[in-house]
């Protein structure tokens, strides 16, 4: 049975059999016994540790803090077992009993091998982060060593989770699939195939506005950490549950009596506040969007039968917003109202689909008798 259990995936932590704490005072003993640990049944050479653990110092002066390190350490260990010894040295060679010693490390490469469904789920539950997360010791070549054990099994718990969600999807397995796919997501939140999965599996759940969220986390990260944006097969995916869900929504309010929901989407507050109000008195039903972008999310989530167009909007203007409506396959009729001088801007409104064009100011009175033509397809 083991009496110490090295969990070194995610912050370094020691417990013995019973599962508490073991407290080793040393950091470098802790190094020791990290380094050891991650091949239970491997020996080393004492004059290989001592250049790794201080290869900042002259060989005499690493392999004397190696002898006082060693020394302190058998105490501590003894504490866990006076009679069993857990480090073994064997005339120049350091390793430990791999009897009773446990590390994560060596039973999540075993698993992964295995490859089997049950053994990747175990070894995903094994993953609770990257390698020795935080811990250093400021010798750089066992800080090396961290971190190019930390990338290998990086990518191999990233590849191990992919492999996992391929076998929970074919059969049929959908929250599996999406616990899986969010822990993958949680190692490393940059794949974008991961994302494009996860989309999936919501529609595949009919989780439509899940799916839609998981595109809009997706677009965000990519844009904030890599400054790019979705790839083609990703905002394919997004176009198609966005016409799910706008198909969904319609087949939902066949012989219902609701109210039709408009989106205004303006960047004034004071406007949008305004015509907020107005609209809710006269029984609409209102969405409101302070810019393109935010609109076009909404567009994605909610149902909407008419938009109300600033021209002059942040990220995306008007014209833009209408035109993507369009390629996503939504016919919703859009009137603009704008303050934009000249006819240029009406010209264009009309040219990109608009179903009616309002200069600001507007009065209240004509506002709603435009909105309840378009609405009745009086165009």
């Amino acid at each position: 049975m083991a009496l110490l259990r090295l969990e070194l995936l995610g912050d370094l932590q020691m417990r013995s059999d019973s599962g508490s704490l073991v407290t080793i005072s040393a950091k470098k003993s802790q190094a020791l016994l990290a380094y050891l640990g991650v091949k239970p049944s491997q020996r080393v050479s004492r004059e290989k540790i001592a250049t790794l653990l201080w290869s900042s110092t002259g060989p005499d002066q690493a392999r004397q803090s190696l002898r006082q390190t060693l020394s302190t350490l058998r105490k501590e260990l003894a504490q866990i077992s006076a009679s069993e010894k857990i480090l073994v040295e064997e005339n120049d060679l350091l390793g430990l009993d791999e009897s009773l010693v446990e590390c994560d490390v060596a039973a999540f490469e075993s698993l992964v091998a295995t490859g089997s469904e049950e053994a990747l789920v175990q070894a995903a539950k094994l993953y609770r982060g990257d390698f020795l997360d935080g811990f250093a010791i400021s010798e750089e070549r066992f800080d090396q060593w961290v971190l190019a054990e930390r990338d290998r099994l990086h990518r191999m718990s990233l590849r191990a989770h992919m492999q996992l969600l391929e076998m929970q999807s074919r059969r049929g397995a959908v929250d599996e699939a999406i616990s899986t796919a969010q822990h993958s997501l949680r190692i490393d939140i940059l794949q974008e195939p991961v994302h494009r999965s996860l989309m999936r599996l919501y529609m595949q759940s009919g989780d439509l506005v899940n799916a839609l969220q998981q595109f809009e986390t997706c677009a965000k990260v990519l844009k904030r950490e890599l400054r790019i944006d979705p790839d083609a097969e990703t905002r394919s995916l997004y176009n198609e549950i966005v016409k799910l869900r706008a198909k969904s929504s319609a087949e939902g309010r066949e012989g219902e009596d609701q109210h039709n929901t408009v989106l205004i989407v303006e960047d004034n507050v004071l406007n949008r506040e305004l015509t907020n109000a107005l609209l809710k008195a006269a029984g609409y039903q209102v969405l409101v969007a302070k810019d393109g972008a935010e609109a076009l999310m909404m567009i994605g989530r909610e149902t909407v039968d008419l938009m109300l167009l600033d021209v002059d909007l942040p990220f995306i203007d008007g014209h833009s917003l209408l035109q993507a409506v369009r390629e996503n396959g939504l016919e919703i009729p859009a009137i603009f109202i704008s303050g934009v001088p000249g006819e240029e801007v009406e010209v264009k409104a009309f040219e990109v689909g608009a179903a009616d064009f309002i200069r600001k100011p507007v009065k209240n009175n004509v506002l709603l008798a435009r909105v309840a033509k378009v609405l009745r397809g009086d165009r």
